[in-house]
């Protein structure tokens, strides 16, 4: 059985997640920060803290960052940046989301 991984959040993701979504739920549709916490973040926790190097690729250009880039519930998809720490645990350090609020 493979070992689980720590995953821990890095404040530079949780400062990026601010600015790309409102603190608040809008109301044309757009997620809160609160939502994608609650109910996009998760899985990729989940996923990073089980499968971490089949569901991540390197970076080209970026030593040491690989992506993972999956769709969400809330989000049309997502690319989670990750680096690991000396003890092979994960940290989530970046986040882009592509929104789709058009249905």
């Amino acid at each position: 059985m493979k070992r689980r991984r720590i995953v821990r959040v890095t404040q530079e993701f949780f400062d990026r997640l601010d600015d790309l979504l409102p603190d608040d739920r809008s109301a044309t549709g757009t997620p809160s920060t609160t939502d994608f916490l609650a109910h996009d973040l998760p899985s990729v926790i989940d996923a990073l803290a089980t499968d971490y190097e089949r569901v991540t690729t390197t970076v080209p250009g970026i030593e040491g960052v690989r992506v993972l880039v999956t769709s969400g519930m809330l989000v049309q998809y997502m690319a989670v940046y990750t680096q690991t720490d000396d003890q092979g645990n994960v940290l989530i350090v970046f986040l882009d989301v592509e929104l789709n609020l058009n249905g």
